[in-house]
């Protein structure tokens, strides 16, 4: 059997975690925790942001270590990344620290019917170049035009785009209790993004769900929604498709 690995998540560790021992040790004010947890959702939304590179052999391993190094680039996305995601779990709690709660063996206890959003995933291009586009602003918004809550603080909402990322983006919309298993419900939600020297745009999507009594908490990497891809037009520039 072939062993596949990312190594991507020992540089993305290991620069986590440099980074959060030298705030710590400058004294950063706003950092009030650095624990294993805090520094993992870090190492979550690093990782779900940059590109990963998988190896098979120790060869590759060797290779591919030297040229991420040597690719500044990448480096300075990683360590931008990651002080936007430690900002972000400092700032943020778990939304449902307050619904839920883990039992003895580590799983959480639910009993209460939710509706389950699957992660929206989209990709931002420019609308004259098809090229995708980076540093652009994604924000999510419910129908009625609140900013979506999201399961955790790994998953920003407003989020950005990078060059790395090729211009995607991903939300992943914490649950909606209801009163009973099995009631139908239409959500819709808004899209809007925002990149300096582009107009703006809007898209708004819906999605029918069944609500379920299920631990609403594990992220299941198959259950997700492609958002159309979106095109942004510089400035002044007309959008030959409207």
């Amino acid at each position: 059997m072939v062993n596949i690995h990312n190594i991507m998540e020992e540089q993305v560790v290991a620069r986590v975690n440099e980074l959060y021992d030298q705030v710590k040790n400058n004294g950063g004010s706003w950092l009030e925790c650095d624990c294993e947890n805090c520094r993992l959702d870090t190492i979550s939304y690093v990782l779900n942001r940059v590109p990963p590179r998988y190896v098979v052999s120790g060869r590759g391993i060797t290779h591919n270590t030297a040229e991420l190094m040597n690719d500044s680039q990448l480096m300075a996305d990683i360590d931008g990344i990651a002080l936007e995601g430690m900002r972000l779990v400092n700032s943020a709690k778990r939304p449902y620290h307050k619904s839920a709660k883990l039992n003895a063996s580590g799983a959480w206890e639910t009993d209460i019917p939710t509706f389950i959003f699957p992660t929206f995933i989209g990709t931002v291009y420019d609308g004259s170049t098809f090229e995708p586009l980076d540093n652009a602003t994604v924000t999510l918004r419910t129908g009625n035009g609140n900013t979506a809550t999201m399961m955790d603080a790994s998953w920003a909402n407003p989020t950005r785009t990078f060059a790395k990322t090729r211009g995607n983006y991903s939300f992943w919309v914490a649950p909606e209790g209801t009163v009973k298993e099995g009631e139908s419900r239409e959500f819709t939600f808004v899209v809007e993004i925002s990149c300096p020297g582009y107009d703006s745009i809007d898209y708004s999507f819906s999605i029918p769900l069944v609500s379920k009594t299920e631990d609403p908490h594990k992220l299941n990497s198959t259950c997700s929604l492609k958002v159309q891809d979106l095109f942004l037009f510089r400035e002044g520039i007309k959008n030959e498709q409207e």
